[in-house]
């Protein structure tokens, strides 16, 4: 997929560009930060000025990010629009989300931001309305992904399609993808055999294996004799 003609710049004169400002300054300035934003911001700040969130999501290898960010007055406690302090396991997405990642550097801070199709793929882990609204911006304002582009993208990603664990209680991904796509595309899916088995097929002949299970297509055909 041509992810690259998705978005190519990012802008700083947004409402999520300009807290990100705001945080650099009042950060402190003798060590430098790398942080991770993810979210609906990575969308506002490439794509849709217009999407708008009550936070912006990050996480970073500083363990003390979310502290500073709470005496800087910044967290929910302190402002409407907040910075929302997360962990990386909170960015559940594409395996390939830091090959496609764009940076912007900001005084002290680098801030990485994921490329569109990353940050869509990890609202399927979620799905309320918000993050329906953020596949129709995108596809809006792009033209992707189209549904070829987020099956092959979503095959690549097949492992979040494995079940949840019994402690987190929320929607699994085949039922958030099923969701998604009559209301963006028109039309049912077979998550099974439109995105997982052909996933695993390309998986196994990767690995040099067959993809077609011989022993058990002969053991179904001598039961037929």
């Amino acid at each position: 997929m041509a992810t690259e003609l998705w978005a190519n710049t990012i802008s700083l004169d947004t409402p999520a560009g300009r807290v990100l400002k705001k945080l650099t300054a009042l950060l402190p300035q003798d060590r430098r930060f790398s942080i991770t934003v993810f979210g609906s911001a990575p969308i506002q700040m490439t794509v849709a000025p217009s999407l708008l969130s009550a936070d912006i999501d990050l996480f970073c290898d500083d363990a003390s990010l979310q502290e500073l960010v709470a005496a800087a007055r910044m967290d929910k406690l302190h402002t409407d629009f907040y910075v929302q302090v997360s962990s990386a396991l909170n960015f559940q997405t594409s395996p390939l989300w830091g090959t496609r990642s764009q940076s912007v550097r900001i005084g002290n801070c680098t801030f990485v931001i994921p490329h569109p199709i990353d940050i869509l793929i990890a609202k399927l882990n979620r799905l309320e309305e918000k993050d329906l609204e953020a596949f129709r911006v995108v596809l809006k304002k792009t033209g992707h992904p189209t549904e070829a582009e987020l099956i092959s993208e979503l095959q690549l990603a097949v492992d979040l399609f494995r079940p949840r664990f019994d402690e987190e209680g929320a929607p699994d991904f085949s039922t958030n993808t099923r969701r998604l796509w009559p209301l963006l595309y028109g039309r049912e899916i077979d998550v099974r055999q439109e995105i997982i088995v052909p996933a695993l097929a390309q998986r196994k002949a990767g690995y040099g294996l067959p993809s077609r299970d011989y022993k058990q297509e002969l053991k179904e055909e001598l039961a037929r004799r």
